[in-house]
């Protein structure tokens, strides 16, 4: 088989920096797409470049991706599978965190990914077509299952969800959202490195704890491995549109699964009522 196109950005660590050194190791080719090529200098020498492309892409500026899936389109004719993983992460209650701080992590997490997501679409649709179709990998987060606070700002699914609905099937187009757990990556210690104070009102809170919680040796997910599992699923001939990734991840989705059962059964018949009668 011919080997698979894959573009991903936020690449140069964590997750991403994980998937692209799969994809080599598995003789796709792999767009490399961050704010720091340089990060990825070590894999250089180890792949050619008709396998490897380092590009500088700031997923907030539109102008970066148009040219990044450009750059691709002219290299390789076509895209397969779009890795949309650039993000950063805050911890702060919902009354302490600074507007500016909020505002960039939106900028990154949902504009960025907002983005990526238009110009995937376009370019499966309109370069790839769709006898080719693609793939659109969405990183979330567990948090966009069941929240926690302290990370009330971080993950929006709302926009995947609602662009799966409006996909022509005919298209070919498939999207995954992978909402992993809490995983020993290095955005934990760029949470350590950007500390907020906890807000006086919420000292020694709910939001505190989970400030506890996310310093890197406690996070008992690792990515090596679940990166290796999302890449496996991602090969499939059929995505599902939900991929948790990690226990925490599936206990997360069965207290989501309760409490709508429970919110169902308690009123669903009053909810009924609320309709016209004439």
């Amino acid at each position: 088989m011919a080997p698979s196109v894959w573009l991903i950005t936020g690449a140069s660590s964590g997750f991403g920096r994980i998937m692209a050194e799969l994809v080599l190791a598995n003789g796709d080719i792999c767009i490399a797409t961050s704010i720091d090529p340089p990060a990825l200098a070590d894999l250089v020498p180890k792949y050619d470049k008709e396998q490897l492309m380092l590009l500088e892409t700031d997923v907030t500026k539109i102008q970066d991706i148009a040219l990044a899936f450009k750059t691709a389109e002219q290299t390789y004719g076509h895209i397969d599978v779009v890795v949309n993983n650039a993000g950063v992460v805050i911890a702060a209650e919902v009354e302490g965190t600074p507007d500016v701080r909020a505002r960039h992590m939106f900028e990154v997490n949902f504009w960025g990914s907002a983005n990526v997501t238009r110009e995937a679409i376009r370019f499966f649709r309109e370069v790839n077509g769709p006898r080719r179709g693609g793939k659109l990998l969405q990183m979330t987060s567990m948090l966009a299952i069941a929240a926690w606070p302290g990370l009330s700002y971080y993950s929006v699914e709302g926009l995947t969800k609602s662009l799966v609905e409006e996909l022509d099937p005919a298209w070919n187009i498939q999207v995954m959202m992978i909402e992993p757990g809490l995983m020993r990556t290095p955005i934990l210690d760029s949470l350590q490195a950007s500390r907020i104070d906890v807000h006086p009102a919420y000292v020694g809170g709910a939001a505190d704890r989970t400030r506890l919680a996310m310093q890197p040796k406690q996070a008992s997910g690792d990515p090596q491995k679940a990166m290796g599992f999302v890449y496996n699923v991602a090969r499939m001939d059929k995505l599902p549109l939900h991929l948790p990734v990690g226990p925490d991840a599936i206990e997360h989705f069965k207290r989501t699964i309760d409490d709508l059962t429970k919110a169902f059964d308690e009123w669903e018949s009053l909810a009924s009522l609320t309709v016209f009668t004439d």
